[in-house]
């Protein structure tokens, strides 16, 4: 009889380390899927950032050129428009490729801050609201 309790208690033993390892598996698929995430959301930052100051220097250049009076040589057309509107805007990302005049970087570093304040923010309230489990000391 004691054989056959110690055989039952080994196969429930056995199901519950399978269990525990299936858990640990999970744990461990969540824990890349969520550092891929973060890597991806960090990258998709820089980008956007990138591009804002773009289309700020963009928007700068189109201002700057208004004030340069019109060329009597050139006569005004709107093939020429198109053409500077065109040129500033692959110098205006170029700039912001090049480094800029900053504003990416800023922005990047304030929002990533923004991000990483909110991660936390998040991860207290969970805890907050998380039962205690038996044997976890509060």
């Amino acid at each position: 009889m004691s054989g056959e309790f110690l055989a039952g208690a080994e196969m429930s033993t056995r199901a519950e380390m399978a269990s525990m390892d299936n858990k640990l598996t999970q744990a461990k698929m969540l824990s890349q899927k969520a550092s891929l995430k973060e890597a991806n959301t960090s990258q998709q930052l820089k980008k956007v950032s990138m591009e804002f100051e773009s289309i700020f220097l963009n928007y700068m250049l189109s201002q700057m050129r208004k004030t340069v009076p019109d060329d009597p040589l050139m006569e005004k057309s709107n093939a020429k428009e198109i053409y500077e509107s065109m040129y500033d805007e692959s110098i205006s990302k170029e700039l912001a490729k090049a480094g800029g005049i900053g504003l990416a970087g800023m922005l990047y570093k304030q929002l990533s801050a923004d991000a990483a304040t909110q991660a936390k923010r998040e991860a207290l309230a969970v805890a907050a609201y998380q039962p205690a489990l038996p044997g976890n000391s509060k």
